[in-house]
């Protein structure tokens, strides 16, 4: 699975990143978890197309040269001329150096800086031309650049599979707490019509009152309904998508799996509005195989998967039939 994730830069100044040590340190922060056997792009925003873009994909997924000239086709033209750094994560050496010259040999109209792979001990360059590259360089971890990102506000999970475990639920039944709740909500909702439903949810995420975990179960069993789940997807600001996605996020570790296929897409829109790709890409996953949610989960898959910018939301169609099933012509 390949994902898009959020810049370095804000209000402060850019992080700049000078060696492979620096960039080893810092993709964990990109991600939202410590990488394995991945494939990662860091573009600089310096002649990116696309700000802050960054990719990643399983190397089981770009093994061959066919995968990775699709691959290719989709990230070079959102890297433009940004200064490109390629990271194989890999236990197996000769596997990740395998994956970069494909890679390098994919995208050679990209601007690539380097191209290293690391397995977390040590590191090497299918540039490097000093007399020592016949060995490993050990990898020396840079603590400025973890604490620059984290003074940014990135966080780490150990690993992709604790982040996946964080958006899932107690499965195809709930405690009776949260049966008890969702009896409530679909009591109180049953009489207000979809309109109100929708309004009442976007009310409470702008109030910036404190959400407890009757609202949060609320939200859910609206999102049941496909005119309010759409009504919310369409009417999403980047400006709110935070709260949204903290809102989606404690609900999907509530709610059993057959309420899961609106809300999962829905914080998937909220993860990708808010930079936070790895949420966007796990959701879109998650939503693979599940009925329901109108086409929801089909838009966020169409998004993730072609890299759409978190900024063309603010002029795109917020129509997820339309982004699920573009017209031919178009």
């Amino acid at each position: 699975m390949t994902t898009l994730h959020s810049s370095m830069t804000d209000n402060r100044d850019p992080l700049t990143v000078r060696t492979v040590d620096e960039a080893i340190t810092l993709a964990p922060y990109l991600l939202g978890f410590a990488p394995s056997e991945s494939l990662l792009l860091i573009v600089a925003d310096d002649g990116a197309a696309c700000q802050g873009f960054v990719a990643r994909v399983d190397l089981g997924d770009v093994a061959s040269a066919a995968a990775m000239d699709s691959f290719a086709y989709r990230v070079i033209s959102l890297a433009g001329q940004g200064r490109t750094v390629m990271l194989a994560f890999s236990k197996d050496q000769d596997r990740g150096m395998a994956v970069l010259h494909l890679a390098t040999r994919a995208m050679k109209g990209m601007n690539i800086g380097d191209a290293a792979w690391t397995d977390g001990q040590s590191w090497r360059s299918v540039f490097c031309d000093e007399q020592n590259c016949k060995e490993n360089h050990p990898y020396i971890p840079a603590p400025k650049i973890a604490a620059e990102a984290v003074y940014r506000g990135l966080t780490v999970v150990p690993s992709r599979t604790q982040l996946v475990d964080q958006l899932s639920g107690p499965g195809r039944t709930c405690d009776p707490d949260t049966r008890r709740l969702i009896t409530n909500a679909r009591r109180r909702l049953s009489r207000r019509s979809d309109d109100v439903v929708a309004a009442r949810c976007r009310a409470l995420v702008k109030s910036g009152s404190p959400i407890d975990s009757a609202v949060v179960v609320e939200m859910a069993v609206a999102a049941q309904r496909p005119e309010v789940a759409r009504t919310l997807w369409m009417t999403m600001e980047r400006e709110h998508a935070a709260e949204w996605l903290t809102i989606w996020a404690q609900a999907l570790a509530m709610i059993p799996d057959r309420m899961a296929p609106a809300p999962l897409a829905l914080c998937g829109l909220a993860g990708w509005l808010s930079g936070d790709g790895a949420v966007a890409s796990i959701c879109a996953c998650r939503c693979e195989g599940m009925a329901g949610g109108a086409d929801l989960p089909e838009a966020l898959a169409a998004i993730v998967g072609a890299f759409v910018p978190p900024k063309l939301w603010d002029v795109m169609d917020h129509d997820p039939t339309l982004i699920a099933h573009p017209p031919l012509d178009e």
